[in-house]
C-alpha cells in the first residue's frame, strides 16, 4: 500500500484537549486550531467546559459550543461523560477545553482510563499540554506523565511564545524548558514539541470577539472600532504564514481530516494536482 494511502487509513475521529496552568493560552491555541481546521473543510464539535472563563472564551467565537447546563463539578464531569459517549457512538471529531486546576475531567480519568477506552472504540485523543516559559508550567505535564492518569501516545508540548516578554527571543526563553527531565522524558515517550507563534495584536483582537480572517480584513464587530490598519497586516501575515507553518508541524494523523466536500473542491480548484496523483497512483499500481 502506498504511504499516502496508508496514513489515510490510520485517521480516526479526533478528541483534542488543551490542557495546562491558568492563563497559559489554551483557549487561544484551540481557538487558533479550530478556526484553521474549519477553513480547511475540517468537521468537528466544539465542547467548552472551562464555564469559569467568561470573559475570553470558545462561544465568544464559535456560535456551535455545547456547554453543560451548570459549573457545578458534578454537572460537568456528567455532561462529559454524555458527551464523550456520543462521540463513541457518532464517531465524530470533537475539541475540549476544559480550563486549569482540578477539573472535572481530572476527576474523570482518575475513575477510568479515559483514553485507552475511546482508544478501544476507534477515538484518538490529543492532549494539547500549553506551556510558557516558566517552570512551573511544567507541573501539569508533571503530573499528568508521574501518575500515568492521562498520557495518550499523541502528546503535543505546546511551547507559547506569546508569553514571551518583551526583549526576549524564543529560543532563549524556552531553553530551561525544553531540557527540563519532564518535558525530554515525555518527548522519549513519543510527544511532539511544537511552538505557537506570537501575535502582538492578540489581545486587541481577542477583545473583539474576531476571527482571525475577519480581523485581518478589518471587519468591525459591536461597538469595537476596526483594529487599525496596522494591526489589520499582522493578523494578516500571522494567519496566512505564521499558523499554516504552525499546523503542519502537528502530526496530520493527530488533527482531523478535511471533510471529503473539501476534497472534491480542492481537486476542482487545482485539477492538475488531481491528474498528477491519479498518474502516480497509476505508476504505483504498475509497479
Amino acid at each position: 500500500m502506498p504511504k499516502a494511502a496508508k496514513a489515510h487509513s490510520d485517521h480516526r475521529p479526533i478528541l483534542f484537549i488543551g490542557v495546562g496552568r491558568q492563563r497559559v493560552g489554551k483557549t487561544t491555541l484551540l481557538n487558533t486550531v479550530i478556526q484553521a481546521l474549519r477553513e480547511q473543510g475540517a468537521e468537528l464539535v466544539i465542547w467548552n467546559a472551562d464555564l469559569l472563563n467568561v470573559t475570553y472564551n470558545l462561544p465568544l467565537f464559535h456560535e456551535d459550543v455545547l456547554e453543560p447546563p451548570s459549573a457545578d463539578v458534578d454537572d460537568v464531569k456528567s455532561w462529559l461523560e454524555e458527551r464523550i459517549q456520543d462521540q463513541i457512538d457518532g464517531q465524530y471529531n470533537a475539541f475540549l477545553d476544559v480550563g486549569g486546576g482540578d477539573t472535572p475531567l481530572s476527576r474523570l480519568v482518575r475513575e477510568i482510563p479515559i483514553v485507552r477506552t475511546l482508544e478501544r472504540h476507534g477515538i484518538r485523543v490529543v492532549l494539547a499540554h500549553v506551556i510558557g516559559p516558566e517552570q512551573a508550567d511544567v507541573d501539569y505535564l508533571r503530573h499528568f506523565t508521574a501518575q500515568e492518569l492521562f498520557a495518550p501516545e499523541a502528546t503535543l508540548i505546546v511551547l507559547n511564545a506569546g508569553l514571551i516578554m518583551a526583549g526576549r527571543s524564543a529560543s532563549n526563553a524556552f531553553t530551561s524548558i525544553k531540557s527540563h527531565p519532564i518535558v525530554t522524558d515525555a518527548l522519549m515517550q513519543g510527544a511532539k514539541l511544537v511552538m505557537m507563534p506570537p501575535l502582538t495584536c492578540m489581545s486587541q483582537v481577542t477583545d473583539r470577539g474576531l476571527t482571525f480572517s475577519d480581523a485581518a480584513e478589518g471587519v468591525a464587530k459591536g461597538d469595537h472600532p476596526r483594529l487599525s490598519f496596522f494591526d489589520q497586516e499582522r493578523v494578516a501575515i500571522w494567519w496566512t504564514k505564521a499558523i499554516p507553518a504552525f499546523m503542519a508541524s502537528i502530526p496530520p494523523l493527530w488533527l482531523p481530516a478535511p471533510s471529503r466536500r473539501a476534497a472534491v473542491e480542492e481537486v476542482a480548484i487545482h485539477p492538475k494536482a488531481e491528474t498528477e496523483a491519479e498518474a502516480e497512483a497509476g505508476e504505483h499500481a504498475r509497479v
